[in-house]
């Protein structure tokens, strides 16, 4: 036992004389320092490694992104109780933004409003987008009666969850509050579309 020990500490100081020894030499020749290092395992330090939507190269039936387990949710996922339900929504949901026309508010409704509602919606909310020609089934105008008539909640609903031929927009606008500034620019636009004066931030494109 004590051999063992004393083979130990043995090794032990033999190990950090040598590292004292190696760091003098390259302190001593600042020209080791910019040599490449000598990779006894190359696996170290060039790993085996798939990029994202990869395969594996030697069987392409084996994608480098595995499914999650069932039932597994993102970090910090809240599921949207309502799917499927826009009375349940109109009925629990209250939008916390409600009456705010801050320019800031307004603003980040326009944003996010004309990154992905305009496109279908038009500018205006008009249903007149630039991809509506196209589509058989064409946008409804969002500063009609109708929508005029839903609640706060109902649009955000229509936004979280879609509506007939409208997919879901809640992996593109992440932020619930993003989505209530666009129910708030969708408002202004209505007023706008009365003959109201715009608030400040509430000018659509092109006006």
């Amino acid at each position: 036992m004590m051999m063992n020990t004393k083979n130990a500490v043995q090794l032990a100081v033999a190990a950090v004389a040598l590292g004292t020894g190696l760091v003098a030499c390259t302190k001593n020749a600042p020209e080791l320092r910019a040599e490449p290092n000598v990779e006894l395992i190359q696996d170290m330090m060039e790993q085996p490694a798939l990029k994202p939507q990869d395969f594996e190269p030697y069987d392409r039936k084996k994608a480098s992104s595995r499914l999650p387990p069932e039932n597994t949710v993102p970090q910090g996922y809240k599921p949207y109780p309502y799917h499927m339900n826009p009375q349940g929504a109109e009925a629990a949901l209250k939008n916390p933004l409600a009456g705010n026309s801050a320019p800031e508010v307004l603003s980040m409704g326009r944003g996010k409003f004309e990154t992905y509602c305009a496109v279908c919606h038009g500018y205006e909310g008009k249903g007149d987008g630039p991809v509506a020609p196209k589509m058989l089934l064409k946008p409804p105008s969002l500063v009609d009666a109708k929508v005029v008539n839903y609640n706060d909640a109902r649009i955000y609903h229509i936004i979280t969850d879609g509506q007939g031929v409208m997919a879901s927009y809640a992996y593109q606008i992440v932020d619930e509050r993003d989505r209530w500034a666009i129910v708030n620019y969708i408002r202004s636009l209505q007023k706008l579309s009365k003959g109201g004066a715009p608030a400040a931030g509430a000018q659509p494109q092109g006006q």
